[in-house]
């Protein structure tokens, strides 16, 4: 069956000196200047039976629900004759941590930012709307092909950056320590798109890797190491788009050499920005490697539910390790952390002793996690939000802009990261997208990729490929081993130690639509919605 297909690419940059970029979490990290253009690129892909899919990447940290319902307003008034929906729209993102943020609506991401950029916001809903116009301009019939490339152990392209909690999983791969090149997916896949001529028109690439080249030191607008590998493929193969998209980046670092000056994990360079266009490169070249090894045929469909993980799982909550942040991007001091860690202690024990009914099951559900910000009741380190409101300035800037954002009123609608998520997968003739709200880790993905292949027996599917950090952004997804170690991913996964066990739900709901061919999930959830007022209080206009 024969597809048809076009492609788009429109900026999306930005820019705003002084707002804080989205990543690292770092009050300092913000912008002054521009190195490199953002964009959105875009892909509408027809099949025979004109059912429709749209692929939009951005480069960006990640997808916020604000923007995927905005993407579907502006091309629902767009294309009126076209059926747009949640279903057909995929945006994902590559993961820089050296663009704007504030393009959310909610508060816990913006702080740092501060606040809701509406002029962010609609830059990025604009650009992805020029990019898809475009992209359906120029449809025509199209080849697909899909292949993968083993990148060999030698190169210095990805690292396990949390070696402890991979291991601590009992499929674990069985290397040492401090083999942690060996402890990552190392296996890139692509998409090659060719018109009637055979001439290539777009590339869909993925490999998971931190876009973490570019460190939290810095001040310049930079599409990091996956901005880089699309720049120079398009570079050296004009008239395609190339989208180099996330596997499972949840544990995974470009960075491997120890920084003395700095006290952060780089790349091969001293140089930053070096190291950006070095692991970019890397990718790039590996990429060129991946072969034509089966032409695509068939159909394409996408199915999508939204569930609460919040119910399905648990309650959302940030543990300590998160705040304490990670050798390339450090959070608290060392000897705060110390200290945090008794404050959590102490506040469960009056949590338990006063109300027992009401956080019994909740620090059960979130054991061993020390827990800073309870997302239920808005207490911070066992403060509450009335309190934060009448507290004076602190000079600490991430918590001088939560009590800020306390004293008016501007986050009394809890919580303040999104409960119902977006599960949606994308079946292309023998493959199946599936699209993550969030970062996986190696081997959280190995194991949701066997879910959904068990699911799938005696259906068309061959392949699952992990699109990461697509329609919305939840935090981490660690398996419960990697949960009981408590490092920095664990800490950010705010649905505690079942985290996994949920999204291996929520995705079971939408290939069960996908082997009965139903369109719409049995039961049906609508995304989290903070009041207007309430909203506009925290945006900058």
């Amino acid at each position: 069956m024969k597809f048809k297909a076009g492609f788009g690419r429109h900026e999306t940059t930005c820019f705003i000196p002084g707002v804080g970029m989205l990543g690292y979490g770092q009050p300092h990290n913000t912008v002054k200047e521009v190195a490199t253009p953002l964009f959105a690129r875009a892909m509408c892909l027809l099949d025979e039976n004109k059912s429709l899919f749209i692929l939009v990447h951005l480069e960006q940290a990640f997808v916020t629900i604000a923007i995927k319902e905005e993407v579907v307003r502006l091309l629902k008034a767009e294309f009126p004759d076209l059926t747009i929906s949640d279903s057909n729209l995929m945006i994902s993102a590559q993961h820089t941590h050296s663009a704007p943020g504030g393009y959310g609506h909610s508060p816990f991401y913006n702080f740092t930012i501060p606040g809701f950029q509406l002029k962010i916001f609609n830059t990025i809903c604009g650009g992805i709307l020029e990019a898809v116009k475009a992209a359906y301009k120029e449809m025509a019939p199209v080849t697909i092909h899909w292949g993968k490339h083993y990148v060999s152990d030698e190169k210095e392209i990805a690292y396990n950056r949390s070696m402890h909690a991979y291991l601590n999983n009992k499929d674990a791969r069985k290397i040492k320590k401090e083999e942690w090149h060996l402890g990552v997916n190392r296996v890139m896949e692509g998409l090659i798109f060719q018109d009637d001529s055979g001439k290539e028109k777009a590339f869909l690439n993925w490999f998971g890797v931190h876009a973490t080249s570019v460190s939290s030191f810095n001040h310049r607008i930079h599409h990091d190491n996956k901005g880089v590998a699309a720049a120079l493929y398009e570079k050296n193969h004009p008239g395609t788009t190339a989208f180099f998209m996330q596997e499972a980046a949840g544990d995974v670092s470009p960075n491997f050499i120890w920084e003395k000056s700095t006290k952060l994990m780089r790349g091969k360079y001293v140089d930053q920005y070096e190291c950006a266009n070095y692991n970019g490169e890397l990718q790039f070249r590996e990429s060129e490697k991946i072969s034509k090894q089966k032409e695509i045929k068939g159909t394409v469909r996408g199915f999508h539910q939204f569930m609460d993980m919040s119910l399905e799982v648990a309650p959302a909550a940030h543990g300590l390790a998160f705040f304490e942040g990670t050798a390339e991007g450090p959070g608290i001091p060392k000897q705060l952390g110390t200290v945090l860690k008794v404050v959590c202690k102490l506040v469960k024990k009056r949590n338990l002793i006063r109300n027992p009914e009401f956080y019994e099951k909740f620090y059960e559900a979130h054991s061993p996690k020390n827990i800073v910000l309870d997302h239920r009741t808005g207490s911070f380190l066992g403060i509450p939000l009335s309190v934060w409101k009448k507290l004076p300035p602190i000079p600490e800037p991430a918590v001088e802009a939560f009590r800020k954002c306390a004293a008016n009123e501007s986050i009394n609608t809890l919580p303040w990261a999104p409960p119902v998520l977006p599960f949606q997968v994308i079946a292309l003739g023998p493959i199946m997208i599936v699209a993550v709200p969030g970062e996986i880790t190696t081997t959280s993905a190995k194991r949701l990729k066997q879910a959904i292949l068990n699911q799938l027996q005696n259906s068309t599917i061959e392949r699952v490929i992990i699109s990461s950090y697509s329609n919305a952004f939840m935090g981490y997804i660690t398996t419960p081993e990697e949960y009981a170690t408590q490092s920095y991913e664990a800490g950010h996964t705010i649905f505690g130690s079942g985290t996994l066990r949920g999204i291996i739900k929520g995705f079971e709901g939408v290939v069960d639509q996908f082997k009965n061919n139903k369109q719409a999930p049995s039961k049906t959830v609508t995304p989290f919605h903070y009041p207007a007022d309430e909203l506009a209080r925290r945006t900058v206009f």
